[in-house]
């Protein structure tokens, strides 16, 4: 598995060789995830959602290689893929924080906006403290207008984690939709200073160009 990761098709080609001398399913999910590591997204949801179905008899397995698919299709940008994936984990496993906020950030995608806050909820119903997804749970609330409650998640997001890349450029984001503009910029400039040459950096920087070119 850390050859798959570290050196993916050494870790590939090393897969085959095990599963034909009868590595079994541990070499086929080896093989899946090199294959993930190469960037052949497809391939890899395939060869996941495949293992998965020959364990009907360990749901906890076949729930983490169902997320795997669904991460899977996620990053090929295959997105109702990775929400049929995502929901039957969520089937084997209801309870899983983690595999609700990747569920809920797909539904986003997809906009269905409430199904995201109810997988949000779940979420934080187990951990009230995840910060991930007060911050999806904010941005949810943002897209159906209610920023009063966006406001909340996100300032309890910050409360709890004072630099959170993505709960910075949330907060810009609402302030900026309530007129606060001048709290807007000020969130979005700490992000970048920050975090710059990240992504949550490279759209705080676009919005800020927005608002001089608005200026302007």
């Amino acid at each position: 598995m850390r050859l798959a990761r570290i050196s993916p098709q050494e870790g590939f080609e090393t897969a085959l060789g095990w599963a034909d001398a009868g590595g079994g399913g541990a070499a086929k999910h080896c093989a899946a995830v090199a294959l993930f590591s190469m960037g052949q997204f497809r391939e890899a949801a395939a060869r996941f959602e495949a293992l998965a179905a020959t364990l009907a008899d360990k749901p906890e397995v076949r729930a983490s290689l169902l997320a795997q698919a669904g991460q899977a299709w996620h990053q090929a940008g295959e997105i109702d893929g990775a929400f049929a994936a995502y929901s039957a984990a969520v089937v084997l496993s209801p309870g899983d924080p983690q595999l609700r906020v990747d569920r809920a950030m797909v539904s986003a995608e997809r906009g269905q906006y409430w199904m995201a806050i109810d997988d949000l909820n779940v979420s934080l119903d187990a951990d009230r403290n995840m910060v991930e997804a007060l911050v999806l749970r904010a941005s949810a609330f943002r897209f159906l207008d209610s920023l009063d409650l966006a406001l909340q998640d996100v300032a309890r997001a910050l409360e709890l984690s004072p630099r959170y890349p993505e709960a910075l450029l949330e907060r810009g984001n609402i302030l900026r939709l309530q007129g606060e503009i001048a709290g807007a910029r000020r969130d979005w400039l700490t992000l970048v200073r920050l975090y710059e040459g990240t992504p949550a950096a490279d759209a705080a920087r676009r919005n800020i160009e927005t608002l001089d070119v608005k200026t302007e």
